[in-house]
């Protein structure tokens, strides 16, 4: 059969772009433009309708294409704070009530309060209390739990609300550091790092 010098216009496959509306307009504007350039070119006949009714077909397969789908929002998990604070300069050595509490511990209580009130919304406060390892593990829990309570107390009295903040005492088994090799007063300077009251802050999602 004789060709009749007409060719269907050919319509690219779609490239991975970031907007397909994009592709869609230009791909209908080449099938326009070959439309056209057909009319110009030929007069009615059979070949020049089914090839401009071809062009036409694609654009419209092109339009009706299922977009792709967007990625679903992941969701991020609460951002969560950890301070620590030095139970030496919170409390005398040994003494755990709210009443014991030092002008330093209360100033560093103070602020404290004052971030968890004026800064990001929290979900909940855990005060946890550690001890070091000198003396009976069941009197050094008893005085971790002790601190973590009058802390949680205290920050109660600044105006943290009473249910959302808990205490507890973990005693002396989540050491900072060891010190094995030492004794007496240097060993108690040497553990003081791991006399402290640890605040968790959960943040609202």
């Amino acid at each position: 059969m004789a060709r009749t010098g007409i060719e269907q216009p050919a319509l690219g496959a779609p490239e991975p772009v970031r907007d397909r509306n994009a592709w869609v307009v230009l791909q209908a504007r080449n099938a326009i433009d070959s439309i056209a350039s057909l009319g110009n070119r030929m007069h009615t006949s059979r070949s020049g309708v089914l090839a401009a009714t071809a062009a036409v077909v694609l654009v419209l397969a092109a339009c009706a294409a299922t977009p792709p789908k967007e990625a679903a929002p992941v969701d991020t998990p609460p951002v969560s704070s950890n301070e620590k604070l030095s139970a030496d300069g919170l409390f005398a050595f040994g003494k755990s009530s709210l009443d014991d509490l030092s002008v330093e511990g209360r100033a560093q209580l103070d602020a404290l309060a004052s971030r968890l009130l004026t800064g990001r919304p929290f979900e909940i406060v855990h005060v946890i209390g550690h001890s070091d390892r000198i003396g009976n593990a069941k009197a050094n829990l008893d005085l971790s739990n002790k601190r973590a309570i009058a802390v949680r107390n205290y920050l109660v009295e600044k105006g943290v609300p009473a249910d959302r903040i808990t205490a507890v005492g973990r005693g002396a088994v989540e050491p900072i550091i060891a010190c094995g090799d030492v004794s007496g007063d240097a060993l108690i300077a040497c553990l003081a790092p791991n006399r402290r009251v640890e605040i968790r802050v959960v943040a609202a999602s």
